[in-house]
């Protein structure tokens, strides 16, 4: 499963979160797809694929203490149209 992630944080953390981002090892069963930074600052997008939800709360639970994370499970849009025109049928 896709999800997007985004990170929002104050700009007391920036340190802090560039600290992290230099330190970021996905565990086994993340897929990191791609990765931007809000460059007007204070938040970072992130895409990855995971089946497995421990390794999504590791990934995850070690930012907690310096931002807050939105995460969205995504699919491409062609996918989710063709998904909602069999549902039609």
């Amino acid at each position: 499963m896709l999800f997007l992630d985004i990170s929002t944080w104050q700009p007391e953390n920036s340190d802090k979160v560039i600290e992290h981002f230099k330190e970021l090892r996905p565990p086994a069963g993340v897929n990191i797809i791609n990765q931007w930074v809000d460059i007007s600052g204070g938040r970072y997008f992130i895409l990855y694929e995971t089946d497995d939800p421990q390794a999504f709360a590791e990934f995850n639970l070690p930012w907690s203490d310096i931002c807050l994370i939105e995460s969205c499970p995504v699919m491409e849009s062609t996918d989710f149209i063709k998904l909602m025109s069999k549902k039609s049928m």
